[in-house]
């Protein structure tokens, strides 16, 4: 009887010590397991599960073997944020960015331009059309686009371009793509261009020059303006009488629409650089890291102002209908805001890889943002409030 309890005890030591070898190599195993996952950006963003997550992950994939499942999630996740489509880029080298979008007066086209050609798409479904590529085949071998704009009737398309001793502005047909009319600007390249709201005048400026031209007639009209980086339209609020509006740090001219004549000349007291007017002329921006002042062009005095984004702003544009404002930052992010209801957005989301380099706004309440990941196009009305405290340092943590 002792021998035998004696072997059951060896075997029992045994038994316990291989156990707990076991069970040391199991927790080992399991702990290792979890570093691994811990320092997994791809396992990492799979738990997280939100957009900022997957972005971060793309940020650092670089055609890594999951690029594609990340895409897949991500675009999953932002249209319940709100995302319409993708623009579709194969024409373009990869990560090539578009530059100066602007909507077709009923929202359903997107111009914009690679650098090379204007291009349009459709802005529901993200396919492109092939317009750019036949219209401009008559730009005479200068085909770098700066600056595009549609005409109200949304029949024309306006460009501005560099050149040899100038710069130069085209208009061309939509329907039959026809180059209508071509204009020379001596000793200043075209860096920006807007209709007037009849449709009549193009307006454009240079890094000095300003002023306005007529497609149909020739009249070309001239003046200066130091500096300027912004122009735009608009009306009186009280008389409807236009006016054409240029602005170069807190410098403002506002001149006759068809003659160039100054009306008036002042200086805003805002001490942040100047991010340019809204589309629609109704308001005017400064910035400075992650401040955004909107003042009133009928007024010259400031709105409001929004502070403490996610990363220093780029870009904004202005919803015409609503007023509201959507604005985009270096960390990708993208806000909604009502500068006359509330101090701070009302929805956000995470957009982009990179920084927003350029936002529009158009009809339908659609915005289209670009980033060198791409260009995606919102529909306002589905942007989703901010989340907890936790939710936006969360977004804080996988921003750039």
């Amino acid at each position: 009887m002792s021998a035998f309890l004696d072997w059951l005890e060896k075997v029992l030591t045994w038994f316990f010590a291989l156990a707990f070898g076991a069970l040391l190599i199991y927790g080992g195993l399991r702990y290792k397991s979890h570093l691994d996952e811990e320092s997994d950006p791809w396992m990492q963003a799979r738990k997280m599960n939100t957009a900022s997550a997957y972005l971060a992950f793309l940020r650092q994939c670089h055609s890594c073997p999951q690029q594609a499942a990340a895409y897949k999630a991500l675009d999953e996740l932002q249209r319940v944020d709100g995302l319409l489509s993708r623009l579709n880029q194969t024409h373009l080298p990869e990560r090539a960015s578009l530059a100066h979008p602007v909507f077709s007066p009923d929202g359903k086209l997107i111009l914009a331009t690679g650098g090379h050609t204007p291009d349009l798409w459709d802005a529901e479904t993200g396919k492109r059309d092939s317009h750019g590529g036949k219209t401009c085949a008559s730009c005479r071998g200068r085909s770098q686009i700066d600056a595009l704009d549609f005409a109200p009737d949304g029949r024309r398309i306006g460009a501005g371009m560099p050149g040899r001793e100038g710069g130069r502005m085209a208009v061309w047909d939509m329907t039959s793509e026809v180059l209508i009319a071509e204009k020379e600007v001596e000793g200043s390249d075209v860096k920006g261009v807007q209709f007037s709201p009849d449709g009549v005048w193009l307006g454009w400026r240079g890094d000095g020059p300003v002023g306005l031209w007529n497609p149909v007639n020739g009249r070309f009209i001239r003046s200066v303006h130091p500096e300027v980086t912004s122009i735009a339209f608009a009306k009186d609020a009280k008389t409807g009488r236009p006016y054409f509006m240029s602005a170069a740090g807190k410098s403002i001219m506002i001149w006759e629409p068809t003659s160039m004549e100054l009306i008036r000349e002042t200086q805003l007291d805002s001490d942040r650089p100047l991010l340019g007017f809204s589309r629609d002329g109704k308001v005017l921006a400064y910035s400075d890291g992650r401040v955004l002042e909107i003042w009133g062009t009928d007024t010259l005095r400031p709105i409001a102002s929004v502070r403490d984004l996610v990363g220093n702003i780029t870009a904004f544009c202005r919803d015409t209908p609503s007023g509201r404002i959507v604005v985009g930052t270096q960390e990708g992010m993208i806000y909604l805001w009502d500068p006359l209801k509330s101090p701070v957005p009302q929805a956000q989301v995470a957009g982009h890889e990179g920084p927003i380099e350029n936002l529009a706004c158009g009809a339908e309440g659609y915005v289209v943002s670009v980033s060198w990941d791409g260009a995606k196009v919102w529909k306002l009305s589905k942007l989703r409030a901010p989340g907890s405290a936790e939710e936006r340092a969360r977004q804080r943590k996988f921003s750039r």
